[in-house]
């Protein structure tokens, strides 16, 4: 991890911090007077900022920056230097110290924070499961419609009677349910009422919703006591808005002070905090005053007020966003590449004595060669070949004949050694007669064929009316006629093949 990176870590914890205790500074301003409707809308509103800043900072970057100076970078030092020359310095002794990390302080902060946003967490979770335990131990109120309110008749919330003195007690966020104590079935109407109402209004607000946001927000903001100053204030307000509620609906401010206050005795202590109890015994005294206040305001808030409200927390978790410092490096400058000076060539060395001559090694006797064959006899040969003339044979084919004399003192040994060569040639010769025979006995064909092309090109040729063109073409045709009969061997000169066949 950069450097840069664990001062942007710190100073991002650091603006988290000064901004919540921010927020619930202003928030606590804003809210020492007022209607506890607009006080726990107010407190809402700061809350929901809180949640809502960490996201917009990772969205948003800010735009006020502080640039850090880069960091130094030595030169390259270049491999040529002669660094032998330089005299060697003895390092200082190593000696033990204790040194921290800043990415390892950064990673045990981070740690710290999600276990105790973990142990919040969990908190909640087991007050949830609580509450489903009291639910299973429970049944449905046995309640006559006119003995509710009418709020209650028109809801869809559970009413459950505990089968143990549990209540009265509100939560859920789909589903809500109310659960009155085993006792509520023997209370007066008046006090059954007055309870039902209550729990009722924090229903109707989304009281529930609204404190399950500030648990995360205090699971997220942990270690600022001033977040949960601020979750404390949002519950008080909630109970006091829902006393307002009751007290609007139509009881009288004595009377229901009363209740409020036989329900907290009886019941004193016996619910989990993490739900909305009526009697809980942290707000129950500036309950009772706000509750018998004549001067006290007991407005609700309207669509507009939240509205209103919601928007200037947004400006404002806004302008937070933009206006945080962050830090960021400038680039390094570029390294200048120093020439390494050449160093100075060491002084030669003394000449060496040249080492003694080695001893040649003695010859290798070279290998006998092997006895030469003997040469074969020479032969003295004399041969000569003797063409006879062509001779008809029966049927009118010539023959040739050739005769060969061999003058050597073993002559038939020389004529058994070039007999398969006269063969070979004797057979090439009838060859080439057969093919020379095939050509002349075909040659009368196609001199005919010529003939009668010839015939019918001048018996077109006398249908032209144009002497100059009938002679043009008589003198071509001759002359074509003359190169045909000229060109070429004399075939009717060409002997015989031997064994072609006849004439057809």
């Amino acid at each position: 991890m950069s450097e840069i990176a664990i001062l942007n870590m710190l100073l991002f914890s650091g603006e988290l911090f000064a901004a919540s205790s921010l927020v619930v500074a202003v928030a606590y301003a804003a809210t020492r007077r007022g209607p506890a409707a607009r006080r726990h809308l107010i407190w809402c509103a700061a809350l929901a900022s809180l949640l809502l800043l960490p996201l917009l900072a990772a969205a948003i970057p800010g735009r006020a920056i502080a640039t850090l100076p880069a960091p130094a970078v030595a030169a390259d030092v270049p491999a040529n230097l002669a660094l032998a020359a330089l005299p060697a310095v003895q390092a200082p002794p190593a000696t033990e110290s204790f040194h921290i990390d800043a990415a390892t302080v950064i990673v045990v902060l981070a740690e710290l924070w999600a276990a105790g946003a973990l142990l919040i967490l969990l908190r909640s979770g087991i007050a949830t499961l609580v509450l489903r335990l009291f639910l299973r131990d429970s049944s449905e109120a046995p309640f006559e419609p006119v003995e509710l309110p009418e709020v209650a008749r028109l809801s869809r919330v559970r009413l459950r009677v505990s089968n143990r003195e549990r209540g009265p007690i509100t939560w859920g966020l789909f589903r809500p349910v109310i659960l009155l104590p085993r006792q509520s079935l023997y209370w007066p109407c008046e006090r059954l009422q007055a309870v039902m109402r209550h729990e009722f209004a924090h229903v109707q607000r989304h009281d529930g919703l609204t404190q399950a946001l500030s648990l995360l927000v205090c699971a997220l903001y942990w270690p600022n006591p001033l977040v949960w100053l601020g979750f404390r204030e949002q519950r008080r307000a909630a109970e006091m808005a829902a006393d307002d509620a009751v007290i609007v609906s139509g009881m009288t401010p004595s009377e229901y002070a009363g209740e409020l206050l036989q329900v907290a005795a009886e019941f004193k202590g016996r619910a989990p905090a993490a739900a909305l109890l009526m009697a809980a015994p942290s707000t129950l005294g500036n309950r009772v005053q706000s509750i018998l206040s004549p001067s006290q305001n007991r407005r609700g808030v309207t669509a507009m007020d939240i509205l209103k409200t919601a928007g200037i927390a947004l400006l404002a978790t806004t302008a937070l966003v933009v206006a945080r410092p962050s830090f960021a490096q400038e680039a390094p400058p570029p390294v200048p590449n120093v020439a390494a000076p050449i160093p100075p060539a060491p002084d030669a060395p003394a000449t060496l004595p040249a080492p003694a001559a080695m001893p040649e090694p003695a010859a290798m006797p070279a290998p006998e060669a092997p006895p030469a064959p003997p040469a074969p006899p020479v032969i003295d040969r004399k041969v000569r070949i003797i063409r006879i003339g062509d001779a008809p044979d029966a049927k009118g084919h010539h023959h040739r004949t050739i005769r060969v004399e061999v003058d050597t003192p073993d002559a038939d040994a020389i004529r058994a050694e070039i007999q398969p060569d006269l063969d070979r040639a004797m057979a090439d010769v009838k060859a080439h007669q057969a093919e020379i025979y095939r050509i002349k006995l075909v040659m009368p064909k196609v001199k005919a064929d010529v003939a009668k092309a010839l015939a019918e090109v001048r018996a077109q040729l006398a249908q032209i009316d144009d002497p100059k063109i009938r002679a043009k073409v008589e003198a071509a045709l001759a002359r074509a006629q003359k190169s045909i009969e000229t060109s070429g061997p004399s075939w009717d000169s060409l002997p015989d093949a031997p064994d072609a066949p006849d004439a057809p």
